[in-house]
């Protein structure tokens, strides 16, 4: 192993650090050490070790979330999306090609799986710049391609114009980073608007362990939320939107509340979508009634009824193979291997007391592409849910936060967040 393949070990095991959010610093070093490859094998080499050590905790992961018997087939996940991501980087060895590798693994298909991306380093250096600020790091990104090269080649062109390409545009870059990041505050959350951690473990499918967990969560949600609270985040998947559950989230909701619950809503044969539902004390007020189809979110119509809530915000992009899988139906309950979860391929931004808010769900946390669109919408406060009882020691909720910080400060907004244990 060569030492720039070591770096970029130690590069990607940043992103496990739970304090300094280090991953979306650190990840920048992945375009100088590839860039510094000899050829495309040295580069495939470098990109290979930065994706195989960033996400070693898929095999784990898979194996708690499925079982044991499991095992193998996060072993075949892990290397195959490691193996798919560091394949263009191969080609990286000009500026050009830099950016459109980055650009190219963020966007579906690579983008179903793309960890680690050094696109998250934007919200580090430019804070609050929105889509302004991820084209600037695409700027810097080429810049550090070439500048990287300049160094290693010393051909005698980039020699002649050396000194205005690699001391005055970095300068001016290095003035706007710096200050970006002394003027920089971090808004707090919307008066009244909480997030509620819960340590409930997953929907079981035994009924009636199901409804003493459902009465846990709730039991604790209405002590935490006291009558000053507004708006509360609940973390992903608490219910199973069934009637009878539906309805007795409803009774327990003060008047003047609003619950964002997590649920798998049903929305066809075996099929669900993981999303948050929105129910207010004494009904939810809406032009639409209750009961009514909600066709505007593009999921399945004719099969879900609100039950006196609404379907705010549904996962663009839930956990693939194990959650979206349209190349075979599910089937059963409820299990991670029996049913389906749809995608809902874009959120919106949703307005909520009067304030916009934008959700990112569970394994959405990860994926630039999903961030992009909240990026595009600028949103006033981001919402985000999590199941973490099956990540505990895989280094993946790790990834989630540092993810969520920096995509989260490159929009300039607080983050409302809610997680089960």
């Amino acid at each position: 192993m060569n030492t720039g393949s070591r770096i970029a070990i130690a590069a990607a095991l940043g992103w496990f650090w739970e304090y300094g959010h280090w991953g979306a610093v650190l990840s920048v070093l992945l375009i100088p050490l590839v860039v510094m490859g000899r050829n495309k094998l040295d580069r495939y080499a470098v990109a290979s070790a930065y994706y195989l050590a960033g996400s070693h905790g898929i095999p784990g992961g898979a194996a708690v979330f499925f079982g044991h018997g499991h095992l193998i087939e996060g072993i075949f996940l892990w290397l195959t999306s490691s193996a798919l991501l560091a394949a263009g980087w191969a080609f990286a060895d000009r500026p050009w090609r830099v950016a459109a590798v980055l650009v190219l693994d963020a966007l579906p298909p690579l983008g179903f799986f793309d960890w680690l991306s050094p696109l998250a380093a934007a919200g580090v250096l430019f804070p609050g710049m929105g889509s302004i600020g991820l084209l600037l790091f695409l700027v810097v990104a080429g810049w550090t391609a070439w500048f990287t090269r300049w160094l290693i080649t010393r051909h005698k062109a980039a020699r002649d114009n050396g000194l205005s390409n690699a001391v005055l545009m970095p300068s001016g870059i290095l003035a706007l980073v710096v200050t970006m990041n002394i003027t920089y505050s971090p808004l707090p959350a919307p008066a009244g608007w909480i997030g509620v951690d819960q340590n409930v473990g997953p929907i079981t499918g035994n009924m009636l362990a199901d409804m003493e967990r459902g009465q846990r969560w709730i039991a604790h949600t209405e002590s935490v939320a006291t009558a000053g609270s507004r708006v509360i985040l609940l973390p992903e998947s608490m219910d199973i939107w069934w009637a009878g559950n539906a309805d007795e989230v409803k009774n327990a909701v003060p008047k003047g509340q609003t619950w964002l619950v997590g649920a798998s809503v049903p929305v066809g044969p075996a099929l669900m979508a993981d999303g948050i539902e929105a129910v207010s004390g004494g009904g939810w007020k809406e032009k639409k009634g209750a009961g009514e189809d909600d066709t505007s979110r593009g999921i399945t119509s004719g099969f879900i009824r609100n039950h006196g809530a609404r379907l705010l915000f549904v996962s663009p992009f839930p956990v693939p193979v194990s959650m979206w899988h349209p190349w075979h139906r599910g089937h059963g309950y409820y299990s991670a291997s029996g049913v389906g979860f749809e995608a809902g391929w874009w959120e919106p931004v949703q307005k909520i007391d009067g304030i916009r808010a934008w959700a990112s769900i569970c394994y959405d946390q990860l994926l630039p592409w999903v961030w992009m669109e909240g990026v595009v919408q600028s949103p006033q406060v981001i919402l985000a849910t999590n199941n973490e009882w099956w990540a505990r020691g895989t280094g993946i909720p790790e990834i989630q936060a540092a993810t969520a910080w920096a995509w989260a400060r490159l929009m300039g907004v607080p983050v409302l967040e809610a997680e089960n244990g």
